[in-house]
């Protein structure tokens, strides 16, 4: 657009001068022009930049982001689905080893970059405070019950109520369960998508009867 611009009135100030070069008034009159030109292609150009400085830049939540927010909302209704599988056993028996283990392996050891992605994808949208909110709490249930496994590891499970893991054990449930509509209805991605379990069979090879089972 710029270019363009430049183009055209430099040519209209170079066909102004071509037309002049006739006799030395002429001359002066054509280099009035041509000065004349010039400061109207600095004045259009100076509009021009003026006009871009003020056109709003895209928002951050663009196609790319709706793409990672897809993605990271699919692995973190995965590991909501793993929770009363893989952290309640540990929590129910205070196994305090057991729970410090589980949040640093599959799937939760991408939990908190998973949970990053879809505050940062919907940080331009109406959500966006009640997104960080739950963020917060997610983390906040997180490290409680990490905090509570290292007292027990350290010899203090004495000082620890007997029944401490189990409650945060449900802290972490309501806050992930929270956090994960909250991120679907931010990232404008339908929660069925992902947490609707995969039903799957297998074939016995013998009397070929079809057992369903989901994952």
């Amino acid at each position: 657009y710029f270019a363009v611009a430049f183009i055209i009135l430099a040519e209209g100030s170079s066909a102004w001068s071509h037309a002049g070069s006739g006799c030395g008034s002429v001359h002066r009159t054509s280099s009035s022009r041509r000065e004349a030109c010039q400061a109207l292609i600095t004045s259009t150009l100076t509009i021009i930049c003026s006009t871009a400085a003020l056109t709003p830049m895209p928002a951050h939540a663009d196609v790319t982001n709706k793409l990672a927010s897809t993605a990271a909302l699919r692995s973190l209704s995965r590991t909501q689905r793993q929770l009363p599988n893989k952290l309640l056993p540990p929590a129910r028996s205070n196994n305090y080893v057991g729970i410090k283990t589980c949040l640093r392996e599959p799937p939760f050891d991408t939990l908190r970059k998973d949970m990053l992605t879809l505050v940062r994808g919907g940080e331009d949208g109406p959500a966006a405070d009640e997104l960080l909110r739950a963020y917060k709490r997610l983390i906040k249930s997180l490290e409680a019950i990490d905090a509570t496994s290292s007292l027990g590891m350290r010899g203090r499970s004495s000082s620890v109520d007997p029944f401490q893991l189990g409650l945060d054990y449900e802290d972490v449930k309501s806050a992930m369960d929270s956090f994960v509509s909250v991120a679907s209805e931010a990232a404008g991605i339908p929660l069925q998508e992902y947490t609707q379990q995969m039903p799957i069979g297998s074939i016995d090879s013998r009397s070929g009867k079809v057992t369903s089972r989901v994952l």
